[in-house]
């Protein structure tokens, strides 16, 4: 990895730090430190001797398209951070997305990301988890919590599209848990699961992914 991208990865990783502190434990001099921060001042600034990440999540859509493998990247983030870094990634593959779907009445549920590509109506409805450790007990349990979300989204799918525009484009719904990790499992109660290293080239072979794991989308109401 080259010096430019260590800087930046070790900037993602502290948020905060003071150029001599990234100079020291990295092995680098601090005009060096000072030139890589220049040069992405958009995204990182230097008050005094200090560097603040201002943009963590354009940061972390820098590091990727230089190459970063995207899990290194996601073990720098937050559970927040990984919801909105996911949400990038589909967006950066063409699709139109919501974080955060939720309703209160006359259910309650709330769902991570929904990404929507409104070419195909293929809709993801995205469970983002950022565990460290992941078990086929945990996965089993996340992935019928959230097909229990999805059949709610499908049932109350006419009030939910109301408020979430996105989704007049969506004609199935496929339910997805990314994780940080790969998963142990790849499908469970119609529920698909990938690793975040692995969603970009899900996204661009979803239909090639569907028909090998055997996962049927739910089909929307048309209202």
């Amino acid at each position: 990895m080259s010096a430019e991208l260590r800087v930046l990865e070790f900037l993602l990783y502290k948020r905060r730090t003071l150029i001599g502190e990234v100079a020291s434990l990295l092995g680098y001099s601090e005009s060096l430190v000072i030139e890589v921060v220049n040069n992405y001042s958009d995204l990182v600034k230097l008050v005094n001797e200090e560097v603040i990440v201002v943009k963590p999540i354009e940061l972390a859509i820098a590091l990727s398209e230089r190459g970063v493998e995207l899990k290194r990247i996601s073990e720098h983030l937050d559970w927040r951070d990984f919801e909105a870094f996911t949400s990038r990634i589909l967006e950066e593959s063409g699709y139109s997305v919501h974080r955060g779907v939720k309703l209160t009445t006359p259910v309650r549920f709330e769902i991570d990301v929904i990404g929507v590509d409104p070419v195909s109506g293929i809709g993801l409805v995205v469970d983002c988890k950022h565990w460290s450790i992941a078990s086929r007990s945990r996965l089993v349990e996340a992935a019928e919590r959230h097909y229990e979300r999805t059949c709610k989204l499908v049932k109350y799918y006419s009030r939910v599209k109301q408020l979430y525009r996105a989704l007049e484009k969506a004609t199935r719904l496929l339910p997805l848990v990314i994780t940080l990790t790969t998963p142990s499992i790849r499908v469970h109660s119609r529920v698909l699961f990938a690793s975040i290293r692995e969603l970009p080239a899900l996204l661009r072979e979803i239909y090639v992914v569907i028909d090998h794991y055997e996962v049927e989308p739910i089909t929307l109401p048309r209202i």
